[in-house]
């Protein structure tokens, strides 16, 4: 696998400052008139290598207090999870039990689905769970649950029995879960699989701006490279808290390995025909959400309705956050690690999404 690599780029940097340090006579310590056994490479060589240590040592405090921040939000009870309580799809003993899901949206994470979930269920025929993400599959605490919990999230099928009606729900964490197929495919065999990829270098940033948002301290290029060196760890943060700012829902995640996306689909090709997925390429979905839509619904088998489209960039459920273009370095080398990932997609797939 490609490895990823920042260092050489800011190196160049620091190089540089420490050299016109030298120049201007601003290090921290004294500048010595003469050095017989050291020239100025030398000196160059270790001032690098202490600015390296100093760099590195920071960069891992500010990510275990990143970790820390997220650890005390979540003991103070900062945000509820309405899940853990019983779900209100069927909550009468007498009613029938839940439907289990015609259709679940697995990914990815940021990449449009909570406005796709949104769109979707306006359909009159698309009945919504109980919350947009569920995470039965990827939690093990709610998968130990079992499927009478799982049905509970879903409304109960229509008394009429000609009367065509679907329900799913959305969690875009179960495409890069490596024991989600599985599980899916034991529990609802038959369901229809719908993804949404996006551009992996955009995928990537906005992540990031997520974390950033609940008070993750590293920068962009030093979370990626925490993640190449092993700094950057966990399992994947609730997703169906996205839009929060509370830092308590926020443990680090890898952000370069979400977006590789060809061996995410190729794991689930492994437990579903190809006639059970969708793939939709994300920047269609918004250019184009009307058409987008017309796919979907004959995916389903759901007949043509024209939905209530949301204003582009927004959902009925978040505000748009808006934050600055990344460092063009920084995306230039991001696109020449993902070139081979998605050149194998497009041969996967069969089409060429000209990321």
């Amino acid at each position: 696998m490609p490895i990823f690599r920042l260092n050489k780029a800011f190196n160049v940097g620091r190089d540089a400052k420490v050299f016109l340090n030298l120049q201007g006579g601003l290090t921290r310590g004294p500048v010595p008139e003469s050095a017989p056994h050291e020239d100025q490479a030398e000196i160059l060589r270790k001032e690098r290598q202490r600015n390296e240590k100093q760099r590195k040592l920071l960069l891992e405090q500010r990510l275990e207090i990143s970790q820390l921040k997220s650890k005390l939000g979540a003991a103070n009870g900062s945000t509820e999870d309405v899940l853990e309580a019983a779900p209100p799809a069927s909550q009468e003993q007498d009613e029938p039990k839940g439907a289990l899901p015609e259709f679940i949206v697995i990914g990815a994470m940021r990449c449009g689905t909570s406005q796709f979930y949104d769109l979707l269920t306006q359909h009159p025929n698309v009945r919504k769970a109980a919350a947009k993400e569920l995470h039965y599959f990827d939690r093990p605490e709610r998968f130990e649950k079992g499927i009478e919990w799982y049905r509970k999230c879903f409304p109960a099928p229509p008394r009429n029995a000609g009367q065509i009606s679907i329900t799913g729900e959305a969690t875009p964490s179960y495409l890069a879960a490596p024991q989600v197929p599985e599980r899916v495919a034991e529990v609802v065999p038959e369901a229809r699989l719908i993804v949404l990829l996006r551009h992996p270098v955009d995928r990537a940033y906005s992540h990031y701006h997520l974390l950033a948002r609940r008070g993750f301290a590293p920068s962009f290029e030093e979370a990626l490279e925490a993640e190449q060196t092993g700094l950057l760890d966990g399992e994947d943060e609730p997703s169906d808290r996205e839009r929060s700012s509370n830092v308590g829902d926020a443990p680090p995640t890898k952000l370069l390995a979400k977006g590789m996306y060809v061996d995410q689909l190729a794991r689930w090709r492994q437990f579903f025909g190809e006639e059970q997925l969708l793939v939709l390429k994300s920047e269609d979905f918004y250019k184009s959400t009307a058409d987008t839509l017309k796919i979907v619904q004959d995916f389903l088998g759901l007949p043509h309705r024209e939905l209530a489209l949301l204003p582009r960039g927004k959902t009925s459920r978040s505000t748009e956050y808006r934050y600055e273009p990344m460092e063009p370095v920084t995306r230039q080398r991001l696109e020449e690690f993902y070139e081979p990932y998605n050149q194998r997609l497009y041969e996967y797939l069969g089409v060429d999404f000209g990321w």
